[in-house]
């Protein structure tokens, strides 16, 4: 029983750390495309 609760519990962190890491990850590289952007555009205006 105890070993049961631990695997369910484990296995919904899992899940829930990767629906957290593929929900942040858009964002992380949208923010990596942002500042990418911004010192490419540096130079160039410059």
């Amino acid at each position: 029983m105890k070993v049961n609760m631990y695997t369910l519990a484990s296995s919904q962190v899992v899940r829930y750390a990767i629906i957290i890491a593929a929900a942040s990850l858009p964002l992380i590289l949208a923010a990596l495309h942002v500042t990418h952007a911004g010192e490419s555009i540096g130079p160039v205006t410059d």
